[in-house]
């Protein structure tokens, strides 16, 4: 039974994967322990399905969001910076070696 409620809860956080057939077992497990009725059952699977994906769009949401917070700290450089920079340095390579044949 506890391990039952663990995969349910698992499930309805998101965190369990769920695949239409896992999900038909653990409805049909709740069947048999009498916690719903056979009749239930398809629409509790719908339910299922609907949480785990809901859960699963927050989850993805919340880590976009964290990855971005994290990008935005961290400040890395992006690609037109890279490009800026490269640019500045041939430039001035080409200034030192003007400097060399007129020195």
């Amino acid at each position: 039974m506890k391990e039952f409620l663990q995969k349910a809860w698992l499930f309805g956080a998101g965190v369990f994967e769920f695949t239409k057939e896992k999900v038909e077992e653990l409805v049909q497990e709740m069947v048999r322990r009498g916690e719903i009725s056979q009749k239930e059952s398809p629409e509790t699977v719908k339910e299922f399905l609907a949480k785990a994906q809901e859960a699963q769009t927050a989850l993805v949401e919340r880590v976009k969001g964290m990855v971005n917070k994290a990008l935005a700290e961290a400040k890395p450089a992006l690609a037109a910076d890279l490009e800026a920079l490269e640019k500045r340095l041939a430039a001035l390579e080409e200034e030192v070696r003007k400097l060399k044949e007129d020195g």
